[in-house]
């Protein structure tokens, strides 16, 4: 997976995170995946877990997450419809089991909940696995994240990349914070992103422009449907509007040494203004500033020399309208 992917395109690496918006439906999660590779995703990703891995059995949000529940098999042809709809598919582990069952699956990647970027037996077996992680930082202090980026890169993780994130569902717009991506970037170096719990995609798009290097939204077919992350995901509309917009808008940002380059700079001959006579001047006239109009295009005079000819004499006849030059004056102030 590539997580530079806006380095050379200008375009972020793309993620639908279904998650447990599927509640449980291997058919829905096949829809899911095609409905997100259709709408220009770049990658769809899935949790994998067994409900005793997050929660007791006594809390009141056990059998709602045991309901999400995917099996060995159920993952494995979720990775088979991803390959065939031409999207990559991989997902986030909650224990070393899932670990395992991912690396049987052959996942081309990791993700890291934010919950686990303090939980150093799972950050080294994926580590371990070889492949990319890309670690979400909610709840983290930049200390805590760098803790979690070195025991990541002692395991054996080359390839690491952050995600800001706020781990609250959904989150308020004055607590997106997008100036944390940056920071992260200069803090550590990596590829750094945004992992979305922002209802719509303006959030999104507001991190694109701020230099995300990688999205993570939350995917639903519907976002009206109750419970769940549908609430704050996009649908297939959302999606496809974001990437299109993102299309139109990368070109904008450019890059390097634009000064030297400007495409507009061959009309500034045309467009900035010359020295050109006001009236007929008659030799021996000393000019004026009434005696000068200052017009388009630019002439051999422009604004910037004017006080090369004010007080000075015309040493020949310059007719109205038409451009002065530095031979139309004496060398002397009158």
């Amino acid at each position: 997976m590539n997580l530079r992917k806006r380095e050379q395109t200008g375009l972020p690496l793309l993620i639908a995170e279904v998650g447990f918006n599927h509640e449980g439906s291997l058919d829905q999660a096949r829809t899911m995946i095609r409905a997100a590779a259709a709408s220009g995703a770049d990658a769809v990703k899935f949790q994998t877990f067994r409900a005793a891995d997050l929660a007791l059995p006594t809390a009141p949000h056990f059998e709602l997450i045991r309901s999400a529940e995917m099996s060995p098999e159920q993952a494995r042809a979720l990775a088979d419809t991803a390959r065939e709809a031409g999207i990559a598919f991989f997902s986030t582990p909650f224990s070393l089991d899932a670990v395992a069952m991912l690396e049987a699956v052959g996942v081309p990647a990791y993700k890291v909940a934010s919950m686990d970027l303090a939980t150093p037996y799972l950050l080294d077996a994926v580590a371990r696995t070889g492949k990319p992680v890309i670690l979400s930082t909610g709840m983290a202090t930049l200390g805590e994240t760098g803790t979690a980026i070195d025991r990541l890169r002692r395991a054996g993780a080359a390839d690491i990349a952050l995600l800001h994130c706020l781990s609250l569902y959904p989150a308020e717009a004055g607590d997106c914070n997008l100036a944390a991506i940056g920071e992260l970037k200069r803090a550590f170096g990596l590829p750094t992103g945004w992992s979305d719990h922002y209802p719509g995609s303006s959030a999104c798009l507001a991190a694109f422009c701020v230099g995300a290097d990688i999205i993570e939204t939350h995917f639903t077919l519907d976002t009206a449907t109750p419970g769940g992350d549908h609430g704050h995901s996009l649908d297939p509309a959302g999606m496809l509007a974001l990437v299109d917009e993102m299309r139109r808008m990368a070109p904008m940002f450019g890059g390097q040494d634009f000064f030297n380059r400007r495409p507009d700079r061959q009309h500034a001959a045309a467009y900035r203004r010359g020295v050109y006579a006001a009236r007929d001047i008659a030799p021996g006239e000393t000019l004026t500033m009434a005696d000068l109009l200052f017009c388009r295009p630019e002439s051999e005079l422009t604004p910037r020399s004017v006080e090369a000819v004010l007080g000075r004499k015309a040493v020949r006849p310059v007719t109205a309208h038409a451009p002065l030059s530095q031979g139309d004056v004496d060398g002397t102030n009158a």
